[in-house]
């Protein structure tokens, strides 16, 4: 594919997500609980692998910091973020179970995870 192409292979792959049946209401349930999850002051925790997890980064410093207005910090974690903790998990346990070990020590009950990652690609967390 040439570059040029990339945006319209973009914007068909948002088009024929916005036409998958049901995509509205599970999206408002997803964030209607992540705004419960927040408002009650239980994590959110964000992973994925590779760009993904860049993206979890991001998405936590957005919602730590100010995203689009002024609020009160809000408890999320990218746990992508600590190289250290990462790295020990993935050789005691295989990265495949990385992300299952932090949750399990961070998550409460009530509280969500955001996992960021390609449509194409198997799920890590």
């Amino acid at each position: 594919m040439n570059l040029s192409a990339y945006p319209c292979a973009s914007a068909d792959v948002l088009t024929d997500t916005a036409k998958v049946p049901g995509l509205e209401a599970q999206m408002a349930k997803a964030i209607d609980w992540t705004a419960a999850s927040l408002g009650a002051g239980l994590p959110m925790l964000a992973c994925g692998n590779g760009g993904s997890a860049a993206d979890a980064q991001h998405i936590a410093g957005e919602l730590v910091g100010r995203f689009l207005r002024e609020r009160r910090a809000l408890n999320v974690h990218a746990l992508t973020a600590d190289t250290a903790v990462l790295t020990a998990l993935g050789d005691d346990y295989g990265f495949e179970r990385a992300f299952a070990h932090q949750i399990e020590a961070h998550g409460r009950l009530g509280a969500c995870c955001r996992q960021s990652q390609p449509a194409a690609t198997p799920p890590t967390c």
